[in-house]
């Protein structure tokens, strides 16, 4: 092989490495001082891949343990669904009150300062 062949075949070996590695960002590893390679993620939908990693979670789950998590996620949900409702009745109740002592105060405590 002569060197214009080798250099041609370092050049397209570089350029091959940096393709695999465009994703790749290499940061040391503070303990060992070794670099460490890890990939960039792409951060504009994080939602779609932790949506995706319950999903595989999920779906290597035994069947007994699709049917408890199951199971739990309904517990948990509706008790969610059971404190928001009574935040929701909650506030209903203070904004009455609040309209109802409105009333009270501009009628009779008004009423008798006008009089």
């Amino acid at each position: 092989m002569n060197p214009q062949e080798n250099r041609d075949y370092e050049r397209r070996l570089q350029e091959l490495e940096t393709e695999l590695d465009k994703d790749r960002i290499p940061t040391v590893d503070n303990q060992l001082g070794q670099p460490l390679l890890t990939r960039n993620v792409n951060h504009s939908q994080p939602e779609k891949s932790v949506l995706s990693q319950v999903a595989n979670w999920f779906n290597r789950l035994p069947s007994g343990g699709k049917v408890a998590v199951g199971i739990v996620a309904a517990v948990v949900g509706f008790a969610i669904l059971r404190s928001v409702l009574q935040l929701v009745a909650s506030l209903i109740s203070l904004a009455i009150l609040g309209v109802i002592l409105y009333l009270v105060y501009k009628f009779f405590v008004t009423s008798k300062s006008s009089k």
